[in-house]
């Protein structure tokens, strides 16, 4: 299913601010981020919807009058208004219309990190709720008639725990109403706010609240001359008189003015916010928004090279010391062993043990070794070559402590990261190691029919030659080198020893010097190269796997976890967008 620009912006952007909320928690977000999953959710949503009333947000500091300014645009008392600071404490819904499951449908699903509760119901420790009221009898500002809202403050000690209501509700708005004492039009907060809200176009009404008649004219010159500085545009400017204890009727008659300005806003609103509006938005920080998110893939990639250079060592380290290197390089050794069981003379299998003691090999050395009766040859080799595997894969962990260790001491802001990867690489490495004799052993296991089989083709290669067949059968080295074959196999001799034993090297002198001389060579390379790619399926590869998915295993609490691919596709969306 192909999603449009501005769905797969809407799913980026949501989970990009889950991802961030569960990394450095909910209290002092992002709330430009906060902001643009709600415009992406408005764009996408508020088209869709049939018959949904016109959106009034009141907002404002602390003590400003908000309570009151929403009553006054409803024309009724409705709102609780309080003279104690941080007093609404959530976003408070006011529908002079029926409020019908569409309309609670369509709130909900504009607002999904609210949860909808009756107003009665709502918990200052819970500030993730919004309540919707009917107010039957109102007399609205406007026909049809809108909802409003009220909103918590954004300046109180307190509102970093809600702070992120606002911005929900500002990309919700068809008309903002900033409602700012003459004590507090000029704080920091509100300014704050309005960059915010305003970095896209928006209608605005602003109510300077509680000015003396003798202040006003002053006030509000200075006032507009401050959103002029700022580069903010109004809808419209206006005052309320400070009436103290007066009837609401004497209110609502001062805030005429206000009503009508506040119509006339709603009137001339757009439904919608516009594509390049909202691309230019999210250009402007689009970059801050995803550098933790790019910083985290940079941090895979460096791991992904460090894994890559440390087995790629490892393999190096096993092609040297046992593929490679003399003493333990048995692997056609093992194959010519089995060549002798296909060269055996019928008759001969029941001297061999005889012969074990008559081959041409110093007595005293054949007889200690044969005196050494321990583990087999073959299996002597497997343990070499374990041996080798299992200190090439330790020396590569051990080097990766070290380099995440490195990077996790660092000061960068990939440091946190850094250290997380090393404490899971810590978690996981005997459990890795516990698996690397596993691993091996499977690796030797579906390898040994490959030993098997290099036999047999240099059999059939030399039965192409009766004349070196018959001539190796009828050969007294061939005896001799059987016998040598049957010490081998009882642990009387090592792997190693016979390759040194005279019978064996008559044996394989006469090999080389025949046709099958040239082919064998040719299958001891084969056979190496087949060795060297079943640890890298068995053991490498499934090693690498394990190390790459360490990312992955990590703390949720310091991942975001989208991938590159996602993102990349996040910043074609934000392209195509307009």
């Amino acid at each position: 299913m192909d999603f449009t620009p501005l769905e797969q912006l809407q799913d980026f952007v949501a989970e990009l601010l889950a991802r961030r909320r569960a990394i450095e928690g909910q209290d002092d977000e992002e709330l430009t981020l906060v902001y643009a999953r709600a415009l992406l959710l408005h764009a996408l949503v508020r088209p869709a919807l049939d018959d949904f009333p016109a959106q009034v947000v009141v907002i404002g500091p602390t003590q400003s009058g908000k309570s009151t300014v929403v009553n006054l645009l409803l024309g009724r008392e409705a709102a609780q208004a309080s003279p104690l600071a941080g007093f609404t404490r959530h976003a408070q819904g006011f529908s002079p219309r029926p409020v019908d499951d569409r309309l609670r449908a369509a709130l909900d699903s504009l607002l999904p990190d609210l949860r909808r509760t009756d107003p009665a119901a709502l918990d200052p420790e819970h500030l993730d709720q919004y309540a919707l009221t009917e107010v039957p009898g109102a007399d609205p500002f406007l026909t049809p008639p809108p909802l409003c809202w009220d909103t918590p403050d954004f300046d109180s000690v307190n509102s970093r725990h809600y702070r992120s209501v606002v911005p929900l509700l500002g990309a919700l708005a068809d008309v903002l109403v900033l409602v700012v004492s003459r004590e507090k039009y000029a704080d920091q907060a509100v300014w704050e706010t309005l960059r915010l809200l305003c970095e896209v176009p928006r209608r605005l009404v602003v109510c300077v609240n509680k000015v003396g008649e003798a202040q006003r004219a002053e006030l509000e010159a200075v006032v507009r001359d401050k959103f002029a500085q700022e580069g903010i545009a109004t809808a419209a400017l206006h005052t309320l008189p400070y009436l103290s204890g007066a009837p609401f009727d004497a209110l609502l008659a001062a805030a005429g003015p206000l009503r009508e300005a506040t119509a006339e806003a709603a009137r001339a609103a757009p439904p919608t916010l516009g594509a390049r509006e909202l691309q230019a938005f999210l250009q402007r920080h689009w970059l801050e928004w995803t550098a933790p998110l790019r910083r985290e893939h940079a941090a895979d990639a460096a791991w992904r090279g460090l894994v890559d250079a440390a087995l790629a060592e490892a393999r190096e380290v096993y092609e040297r010391d046992y593929l490679r290197n003399p003493d333990y390089g048995d692997t056609l050794q093992r194959a010519m062993v089995q060549l002798l069981e296909l060269l055996e003379v019928p008759g001969l299998a029941a001297g061999l043990a005889r012969l074990r003691q008559a081959i041409t090999w110093p007595a005293r050395t054949l007889g200690g070794l044969l005196k050494r009766q321990g583990p087999s040859a073959e299996q002597t080799a497997r343990d070499n070559e374990a041996e080798v595997v299992t200190a090439a894969v330790q020396h590569a962990l051990v080097q990766l402590q070290h380099q995440a260790a490195e990077e996790a001491s660092g000061e960068g802001p990939s440091a946190p990261w850094w250290q997380t990867l090393w404490r899971a690489l810590n978690e996981r490495r005997r459990p890795l190691e516990a698996d690397l004799a596993e691993r091996i052993t499977a690796h030797q296991r579906d390898f040994a029919p490959h030993i098997r089989d290099a036999a047999q083709r240099m059999y059939r290669h030399l039965q192409q030659s009766p004349a070196t067949l018959n001539s190796l059968r009828a050969a007294r080295v061939t005896a001799d080198a059987a016998a040598v074959a049957v010490a081998l196999k009882t642990g009387g001799i090592g792997l190693n020893d016979l390759v040194l034993a005279p019978a064996m090297l008559s044996f394989s002198s006469l090999l080389a010097e025949t046709a099958v001389g040239r082919y064998m060579r040719t299958v001891e390379a084969e056979l190496k190269e087949t060795q060297m790619q079943s640890v890298q399926t068995h053991v490498l590869d499934p090693l690498r796997e394990a190390l790459l998915a360490l990312p992955a295993r990590m703390d949720d609490a310091r991942r975001y976890g989208i991938d590159a691919e996602r993102l990349a596709r996040a910043d074609a969306a934000l392209e195509a967008l307009a």
